[in-house]
């Protein structure tokens, strides 16, 4: 597949970068150094210019290109490139990353707005990560597949957790879970009957929604369970506005904390059912007051990371029962887990996610990363002519060249947990885990 990034910010030279391993990738940007800095790292070509041009779409292969992707920094110009890249080639996938909200809005209720065929946000979809985590507030990373259907999560075992130490095999699971992988810093294990689940390390379920909640909470002591109500937004930019607005849909009340008077002002006017208060989140003696310590979950969603280190571990330090904060910069990731903070979302991470997807294999609905890019969850519809279909699971896994782990089916808007009899039919909807280094050629072969 050709195909053609403009753009190569943080995003732009992450998605080029991972693309390039397969495809053939042309990357356009302004800036020379950023131009000299990609080809010294990745096997791409490059053309420098203003891709919002149609000269320089020309030299850049638009014409003969299968994806094209709008990742500058500028909503408009890249609602402009696709819809160029469109006008170039009909047969090409035009993806616009966007900032604003209201652009994503527009074309979610009318596609043909922008003649953009994807557009993606990443605010909207970094608050919609939160709110996931949110509802389950004892995980620290959920992603929901099939509309809803099925969830995958990821858990850390507690020291003084009951299954701690226990095999696979011992533990009294419901038909609803499948426990599919374990993780540690050094180390990833598909999860067999005889696999431990070691205290500190990490575990991916994927099943249910309600009993992927139960199975959260056999993870922990009964005194420890809490659900979350009180929810505490640091920050009223986009992410900020856009979490309180989801949270407010499934009927909480959380409080949000903006500096700006006049930003504040206007929040208070958009979120009817959110108290917002016009104060300097990085202010322990306001942090304080406002009750953090009985809090059950801070968002920080400031600007830059260091405010938001700074704010999430005074909540932390103040009590917060759990801490989420937004990292803009992945290298930070790091320094946030070591300081104590429970969990951390990257928006670009989010957005790299959902580009992603649309190079993969004709049929993949959905994808996500977990373990940062050690392992991949993928929603896939089966085919009537693939090696899967119509033949038990355990026999037909055979003929895939590396092994996964079937999470869940959705069939006919049912959800199945698959055994090794399971005989899967075509048009059903795969909910697996796979190592990321072999998820081309497993999604090759099924």
């Amino acid at each position: 597949m050709k195909v053609v990034v403009i753009g190569v910010g943080q995003v732009g030279r992450s998605v080029a970068h991972t693309l390039a391993e397969d495809h053939e990738v042309i990357v356009v940007d302004k800036d020379p150094e950023r131009l000299e800095s990609i080809r010294a790292e990745t096997d791409v070509l490059t053309h420098e210019g203003n891709g919002a041009k149609i000269d320089v779409l020309k030299t850049a292969e638009v014409p003969n290109a299968d994806l094209v992707i709008g990742s500058t920094s500028d909503d408009r110009s890249n609602i402009l490139i696709c819809s160029t890249a469109r006008a170039l080639n009909q047969g090409a996938f035009t993806i616009a990353r966007v900032a604003e909200t209201e652009y994503l809005a527009t074309w979610s209720q009318l596609r043909e707005a922008f003649n953009v065929d994807f557009m993606v946000g990443a605010d909207h979809l970094t608050a919609r990560s939160i709110v996931e985590v949110a509802g389950l507030p004892t995980a620290q990373d959920v992603e929901y597949f099939g509309q809803g259907r099925v969830v995958m999560a990821e858990f850390t075992v507690p020291e003084e957790s009951p299954v701690a130490e226990r095999a696979v095999q011992d533990l009294d699971l419901t038909d609803g879970v499948n426990l599919v992988a374990v993780f540690d810093d050094e180390h990833m294990e598909i999860v067999r009957g005889p696999t431990r689940l070691r205290a500190g390390t990490r575990l991916l379920v994927i099943g249910r929604p309600s009993q992927v909640e139960e199975f959260g909470t056999k993870l922990v002591a009964r005194s420890q369970l809490r659900q979350t109500r009180h929810v505490l937004i640091l920050g009223g930019g986009e992410i900020g506005y856009q979490t309180a607005r989801l949270l407010e849909q499934r009927g909480l009340e959380p409080r949000l904390v903006e500096k700006d008077a006049e930003r504040a002002q206007m929040l208070a006017q958009e979120l009817p059912n959110t108290l917002v208060l016009q104060n300097d989140a990085t202010d322990p003696s306001f942090l304080r007051r406002e009750g953090v310590a009985d809090t059950d979950l801070v968002v920080s969603a400031l600007t830059p990371d260091e405010r938001n280190l700074l704010t999430s571990v005074l909540s932390r330090e103040l009590g917060a029962s759990q801490v989420l904060s937004v990292v803009h910069n992945g290298k930070y990731e790091s320094v946030f887990s070591r300081s104590g903070i429970d969990v951390t979302i990257n928006p670009r991470r989010e957005v790299i996610e959902e580009i992603l997807r649309h190079t993969r294999k004709r049929g993949v609905e959905k994808i996500t990363f977990v373990e940062g890019d050690r392992g991949e969850v993928v929603e896939v519809e089966l085919s009537e002519d693939s090696c899967l279909t119509d033949r038990p699971l355990q026999e037909a896994a055979q003929e895939v060249p590396h092994n996964f782990v079937l999470g869940a089916i959705i069939r006919n808007g049912e959800v199945l947990i698959p055994r090794g009899k399971t005989v899967l039919q075509g048009r059903d909807h795969l909910v697996l885990f796979v190592d990321a280094e072999v998820a081309d050629e497993v999604l090759e072969a099924i």
